[in-house]
């Protein structure tokens, strides 16, 4: 019989796009990350085991909730009411607690383009974001291969990013040895998750370099091109509310994913898409 919390857990975990169990603790990057073994995890979905709370943030990290938002709050009360039961819940803690007054995500339209887009979603893992970010060139190769449904050689990689043969051939085997490609029997490579949406770790678990360098990499990438879309606006705001609204503004950008492309057109190009809050001084 389950909890509250393995209930909760669950219904996240489903809602993030891990039909699985096994895919949800894998996909996260196992037991390095999440300090337990693949059947300790089996035992807290069937509310046989409560995680410490100290681990509440990773599985939070891995759900890709985020801590003020509605959803995130109520995951974190899930824990505490499984911990002290609901009715010393309600009593003492419930006062102590506030909620946005909405959840993140309410219109229906926004809801069903959720749905439809969990379907499409890869999630990659730390040891492949380690992969890709090793320098400029296998990031740039990744955008290539992940954007892209065509086979791909040592050669055409090379002469599609300006890299040297060896170069393009060490990626290669390098993104085939963590599965980010897949090795084809003419002997070419090509991208299983081409046109999926790809969802990195949350930055805040991973390691400082990393952030930077994919930080790094896209802002230079950015850089290099034209702007052809701007908006921007300042307004003053709860803290409270308007993190409430960061996993609407996250599918906002995701939504943009339904209009890529896996195939060269006449007017095709690499886009990025940006949502950014900057909290410019207490006010």
């Amino acid at each position: 019989m389950g909890t509250i919390f393995s209930t909760a857990l669950i219904k996240y975990r489903k809602e993030a796009g891990f039909k699985t169990a096994y895919q949800f603790f894998h996909s996260n990057g196992g037991k390095p990350f999440f300090k337990v073994s693949y059947r300790m995890y089996l035992l807290t979905e069937q509310g046989k085991l409560l995680p410490p709370f100290k681990s509440i943030g990773t599985y939070m990290h891995a759900l890709r909730l985020f801590p003020q938002s509605y959803d995130g709050i109520v995951f974190v009360t899930a824990w505490l009411k499984t911990t002290v039961g609901e009715d010393p819940f309600a009593e003492l803690l419930a006062p102590l607690i506030t909620l946005p007054k909405e959840t993140s995500i309410t219109s229906s339209l926004h809801k069903a383009v959720a749905k439809l887009l969990t379907e499409k979603k890869f999630y990659m893992t730390r040891a492949q974001v380690n992969v890709v970010t090793r320098n400029k060139g296998t990031y740039l190769c990744w955008a290539a291969l992940n954007n892209d449904t065509g086979n791909w050689t040592s050669k055409t990689l090379a002469g599609a990013i300006g890299l040297s043969l060896p170069e393009a051939k060490r990626i290669i085997l390098e993104f085939a040895g963590v599965k980010l490609i897949k090795r084809q029997r003419d002997g070419s490579y090509k991208c299983p998750m081409a046109g999926a949406i790809i969802e990195y770790p949350r930055m805040d678990i991973l390691h400082s370099d990393v952030q930077k360098k994919i930080l790094g990499y896209q802002n230079e990438l950015a850089a290099s091109g034209r702007p052809t879309y701007l908006r921007l606006g300042i307004l003053r705001a709860s803290l409270l509310e308007i993190a409430n609204c960061y996993p609407l503004l996250s599918l906002n950008v995701s939504t943009a994913a339904t209009y890529a492309i896996t195939e060269k057109r006449k007017d095709s190009a690499l886009f990025t898409v940006e949502c950014k809050v900057t909290r410019i001084r207490d006010f």
